[in-house]
């Protein structure tokens, strides 16, 4: 049966079909704009109101503030500062170890000399939660190796010389005391101020 159609055949139904489809959806969801352009009537046109810039008069500042304000300004973790970039630095390239050792025990000197200050302090507590880290990969060392006192001692040496300006501070009061609820065998107060030196 298709064989009695010829391609023009096809082609002008298909284009008079297609006419009938989008003139009835044009009708159908376009009418009111049919009616205007067929009316004549020119439609009033409204300017398109530019949205609020932060430097124009008309900026309603209440809508930036809020948004910020309702959460709050957000906090670091416990340990953590922001530094300034005068106060970040990269490692002395590698040359004589000795002088490197001398300038890095003049600098953690300096660093820690006062914590009394909010710059010292904060240099603090940025060592603390590295000496909390050591401290519980010794305990699960000796957890898990039944290690005794002196394993601890041996230990423990390995920390104390990696962090000597926590000597002497508040934080080596709150080390000593977490030391002291951790351990599996008693230690005194002593001994632990002699493992610092």
């Amino acid at each position: 049966m298709l064989q009695h159609f010829t391609w023009q055949q096809f082609l002008v139904a298909a284009l008079i079909l297609s006419l009938i489809w989008y003139g009835a959806i044009i009708l159908l969801f376009y009418r009111k704009q049919v009616k205007e352009f067929l009316s004549g009537k020119p439609k009033p046109e409204r300017p398109a109101e530019p949205l609020a810039h932060a430097w124009d008069e008309d900026w309603d500042e209440e809508f930036s503030t809020e948004e910020e304000d309702l959460m709050g300004k957000p906090a670091l973790p416990e340990g953590m500062s922001r530094l300034s970039m005068a106060q970040f630095g990269f490692a002395p390239p590698a040359g004589d170890e000795e002088e490197r050792q001398q300038s890095d025990g003049k600098n953690r000197n300096e660093h820690f000399e006062n914590e009394n200050t909010d710059e010292g302090r904060q240099r603090q507590q940025s060592v603390v939660p590295d000496v909390l880290e050591e401290l519980k990969s010794i305990f699960h060392i000796l957890e898990t190796e039944q290690g005794n006192k002196q394993d601890f001692i041996s230990l423990f040496g390995l920390v104390s010389s990696k962090y000597p300006d926590i000597k002497g501070t508040s934080s080596q009061q709150a080390l000593n005391d977490f030391i002291r609820d951790n351990l599996l065998f008693p230690i005194s107060d002593e001994e632990l101020d002699n493992l610092w030196n």
